[in-house]
């Protein structure tokens, strides 16, 4: 088989990139996807070159010109299982095909919008650029920084986020219609994609005293430049890890050993100096090379800060499948970042360049639906039961964005807990919405009760370190002697076999390997963490993938296992860099040096007073002319895409005068009432958004009473879907909290759980 999603019919009419990535990972995964442009072809297909090209390959282009050719547009639809918009509702309307009046036409179509805001008034007037979602949205005053004020992403993961989101809705109502005839409408937004990696950080309680950053306790998580110019990046998360990097660097004396997590233990002013001063100065003292040996032996955390581009001659990526060769018709012959997730039993076919045609026609035969038999008081995964008994936040958050939909997640741990307990916000992220389950494996009876709870299960999933399962008792083969159509989804840190089997991973030293550190800091700048990271993004990698072997489950009755590593969702950010046969990169270093932006037209700008984000498109250069009074199209530096990017730095100058001399205010009115995108970027966010009334109506925030945090408010409900009863968002559950009512679920009984409880094998 081509892919778990072998022969969905899906009708890509979207622009941009997070429509096109969306539609593009089911193209990748064997879905059959028709891409709808205007006659003259899509205007980002030359700007964005190497985007377009990964995102819409595997896919058939089909340019038509909408108001004179409707008829073919019906047909395309009538026979279609899954439209993908990006539309604003009013130009969806104007032409009828809003998804209310579409699915009226076509009941079993899933219809799925990726909005610039979603749901509400507030953000109506906006026009949806990435940069101007990341101002609003606070992450230009997450992201770290050369200088002050706010900086720009270089990451696009808003749109990465959407994207993921997008494929979600859709793969889960098409769970949903398989069960019950019915099509739904899905909607996401860039907003809620750059939400979905900011949950791990965001939340508001009664009794938190903020995140607590580096430099503070005895946690090192950053990268250090070495003797020979080259960064290594460096994480002592792991137990042990800090005192064992003090002793390769020679300076443990100045840390006499501490009880377990030595992240809990506060710094004092002379070991704070210590790790700002000493240690970046030893790393300094020895190349690169010499320090991944030293920490390897020393079982550090370490791996190279590579550039972008550079991951795809790594050794592992190669041997996870990760580095495609796709012939492109404009482009020449690229390396690309392949599909990211691994299928046991359907694993994609080789991807191809986009391929323009006359005509489009469904091939094969369309997808099974049954008879119409609406419920829409049930939530849309409900019925879906899912054990995890993974840890920390990659592996888990996937479950927990099937748990957001109405699967019922089962979280299974050790009856210490979770290490990452230790941290309310992130652990309240990754564990939102599930049971908790706490049994300790190596007792033969608790084991046997968890493998009662795999075979209850349709999804298993971990991130276990490799063989660490297979130990338990615990690993794909175990678990399908008891459940042979289980879905196994495993995400370990570098895969489960290959050169870096062995080696630790935390999130953010994988986005440092696959070069997203040196993105976000911009031309020549030494590498900075992201805002927006590997481990929310291994969720959203996980999510999809259990749900395209569900998907294939539900109609071939085969499970199979799903392998989603960590080092496959970082170099997943970065597919839309690729690499020419002459080693050109392409797609990446856009950020310029001082953190300001993508070019002159997207782009932060110092004003009299503060700061706007401005996002000028080309058929606005008359009004944003207009409205500063500067001269731009009449000048022959100006005049065409092609002098304006030559000249750009000139073109930054040119408006940047004009706009530092005037207030903000004055500034943000004028050019909103000519139709340009532009913004005030919010600062650090997190409590004004998680305690804004209209986030809590439109069930963005979540609001529980947690026993010990007091009003817990979160970030919740991120993909809206008709027809399916949103879940109520419930906070993280406590250790061992539901421990007798799921095992009694499958037949456990009460004395045979107060008997582990007495040798401390259940909690």
């Amino acid at each position: 088989m081509a892919g778990p999603l072998e022969g969905l019919r899906v009708v890509d009419w979207t622009t941009g990139t997070a429509g096109p990535r969306a539609a593009g990972m089911l193209a990748d995964h064997g879905a059959d996807v028709v891409r709808i442009e205007p006659p003259a072809g899509d205007r980002y297909a030359g700007p964005l070159a190497a985007e377009y090209s990964v995102f819409n390959r595997n896919k058939r282009v089909l340019r038509l010109d909408l108001a004179a050719e409707t008829a073919r547009v019906e047909e395309l639809l009538a026979g279609a299982d899954v439209l993908v918009t990006s539309w604003s509702a009013g130009v969806a309307a104007r032409f009828g095909l809003d998804p209310e009046a579409v699915r009226g036409r076509c009941p079993r179509l899933v219809t799925t919008t990726i909005s610039g805001f979603g749901p509400g008034p507030r953000y109506a007037d906006l026009v949806g650029h990435e940069s101007i979602v990341h101002a609003v949205v606070g992450t230009m005053g997450e992201q770290h920084g050369f200088r002050g004020g706010p900086i720009y992403e270089g990451l696009p993961f808003a749109g990465i986020g959407a994207a993921y989101l997008a494929v979600i809705g859709t793969l889960a109502a098409l769970h949903r219609r398989a069960e019950d005839g019915v099509g739904r409408a899905v909607e996401t937004s860039l907003l809620d994609g750059a939400l979905v990696y900011l949950s791990m950080l965001w939340a508001v309680d009664d009794i938190s005293e903020g995140w607590v950053g580096g430099g503070v306790r005895r946690m090192i998580n950053e990268p250090f430049r070495c003797a020979d110019g080259e960064y290594l990046g460096v994480h002592t998360g792991a137990v042990g890890g800090f005192g064992r990097l003090m002793e390769t660097l020679g300076l443990a004396e100045h840390f006499p050993p501490v009880p377990p997590p030595e992240a809990a233990t506060a710094l004092t002013p002379e070991q704070r100096r210590i790790l700002a001063e000493d240690v970046p100065a030893r790393f300094a003292t020895r190349t690169r090379d010499e320090w991944m040996r030293a920490l390897d032996e020393a079982d550090v955390a370490a791996v190279p800060e590579l550039r972008p581009g550079e991951v795809l001659d790594s050794p592992q990526a190669r041997h996870n499948g990760l580095v495609v060769r796709v012939e492109d018709p404009g482009l020449g012959p690229v390396d690309q970042v392949g599909p990211p997730a691994r299928f046991g039993l359907t694993p994609p076919a080789p991807p191809v360049a986009p391929t323009v045609v006359d005509d489009a026609t469904w091939a094969g035969d369309a997808w099974v639906v049954p008879p119409t038999r609406p419920d829409p008081g049930r939530p849309l995964l409900a019925g879906v039961k899912v054990l995890d008994f993974g840890a920390y936040y990659a592996g888990p958050y996937a479950s927990r964005l099937l748990a957001d939909l109405g699967a019922d997640v089962v979280k299974l741990e050790h009856p210490v807990g979770d290490q990452l307990r230790a941290l309310d916000r992130p652990f309240g992220s990754a564990q939102a919405n599930k049971r908790a389950v706490a049994l300790n494996t190596k007792d033969a009876e608790a084991r046997e009760y968890a493998l009662r709870l795999a075979a209850w299960a349709d999804v298993v999933q971990h991130n276990l370190r490799p063989q660490a399962a297979e130990r338990m008792g615990m690993g794909y083969e175990d678990i399908r002697k008891v459940n042979p159509e289980v879905v196994y989804a495993y995400s370990p840190g570098w895969g489960s076999s290959g050169p870096w089997v062995a080696r630790q991973s935390f999130a953010p030293l994988v986005s440092g390997y696959v070069g997203v550190n040196h993105e976000v800091a911009g031309r020549g700048n030494p590498p900075s963490y992201p805002a927006g990271n590997e481990d929310p993004g291994n969720g959203l990698l996980g999510a999809t993938g259990m749900l395209m072997a569900l998907l294939h489950r539900q109609r071939h009755g085969a499970g199979q296992l799903v392998e989603h590593p960590q080092l496959n969702s970082a170099m997943a950010h970065m597919a839309h860099v690729v690499r020419r046969a002459d080693g050109t990169v392409l797609g990446a270093a856009r950020l310029d040096a001082e953190q300001l932006g993508i070019g002159a037209l997207d782009r932060l700008y110092a004003n009299a007073d503060g700061w706007i984000c401005l996002s000028a498109v080309d058929h606005r250069l008359a009004d944003l002319q207009r409205v500063l009074g500067v001269k731009i199209l009449g000048d022959p530096r100006f005049e065409t895409a092609v002098a304006r990017a030559e000249h750009d730095d000139a073109l930054a100058e040119v408006i940047g005068g004009v706009v530092a001399g005037r207030a903000t205010a004055e500034l943000v009115t004028a050019l909103a009432e000519a139709g340009i995108a532009v913004v005030v970027p919010a600062p650090k966010n997190d409590a004004v958004f998680l305690r804004d009334e209209e986030n809590r109506r439109n069930g963005r925030v979540g609001v529980s009473e947690h026993p010990r945090r007091g009003t817990v408010y979160e970030l919740a409900r991120l993909v809206r879907v008709d027809g399916a009863a949103p879940v109520t968002h419930r906070h993280a559950p406590l250790l061992g909290e539901h421990t007798d009512a799921v095992l009694a679920t499958v037949g456990v009984p009460a004395a045979a759980v107060a008997g582990l409880r007495e040798r401390r094998a259940a909690c």
